[in-house]
């Protein structure tokens, strides 16, 4: 092995670290849409709140932490979820993220 090798690799292995944590953050925001989504519909097809966390406890893990809000405008019923994700290797490093998504109320 060079010594410029030796001295390319922790830069190397640094900027891989961040890649593949940055995909990785990229992987839980779409769970966080489709999560979202999934909640508003269920609560424009009228069902529970209660049924929507349900929902959410099974698509996202009982135990992930995640906020949940309920807003409404006109007939729309807007979930938004958002947790704070740690990435490896950053320390205390934390990233919120957050999703919105709005389902129209069937109905009357």
């Amino acid at each position: 092995m060079t010594a410029e090798l030796a001295l390319a690799m922790p830069a190397i292995t640094l900027v891989l670290a961040i890649t593949l944590g940055s995909f990785s953050l990229q992987i839980e925001r779409m769970k966080l849409v489709d999560a979202a989504a999934t909640a508003a519909r269920s609560l424009a097809r009228g069902e529970e709140q209660m049924q929507a966390q349900n929902l959410l406890g099974e698509m996202l893990g009982s135990n992930s932490g995640h906020k949940f809000q309920i807003s409404t405008r006109e007939n729309f019923v807007c979930v938004k979820i958002s947790k704070t994700y740690a990435m490896a290797g950053l320390g205390d490093s934390m990233f919120d993220l957050a999703e919105a998504q709005c389902a129209r109320k069937m109905g009357l």
